[in-house]
């Protein structure tokens, strides 16, 4: 349990989440929160899934079996294009998909110029 509680803290840490912020996501006590953090008691696994979601990483990553911190995390916005692109239908994807392509390399062109 040592490692978990070691990547959460350390997720904490680079996220700028205080202890208090994570026990209140969590739904635990202070004093319990405390607890999980010193190693003194182990999180279920209910509260490593929460944890999980909470901290934008995978549970592998939190239980050691992962060394991926944020295999799934994506921004608000690249969730919203994602979603607009799948709720096309297969030829309005290609064209997105062509549109995208010229505007990626009218931007490296763009770069270029400066």
């Amino acid at each position: 349990m040592e490692a978990t509680t070691k990547r959460i803290l350390e997720l904490m840490h680079e996220q700028n989440i205080s202890q208090k912020q994570l026990a209140d996501a969590l739904q635990v006590s202070g004093s319990t929160m405390n607890n999980y953090l010193k190693g003194r008691r182990w999180l279920n696994l209910s509260l490593i899934r929460r944890a999980s979601r909470y901290l934008h990483t995978s549970s592998d990553y939190l239980l050691g079996l992962s060394d991926e911190k944020y295999p799934f995390y994506r921004p608000e916005d690249e969730l919203k294009l994602l979603d607009l692109y799948r709720s096309l239908p297969s030829h309005g994807q290609r064209f997105v998909l062509q549109q995208m392509k010229q505007l990626e390399q009218l931007c490296r062109q763009c770069m270029h110029l400066k």
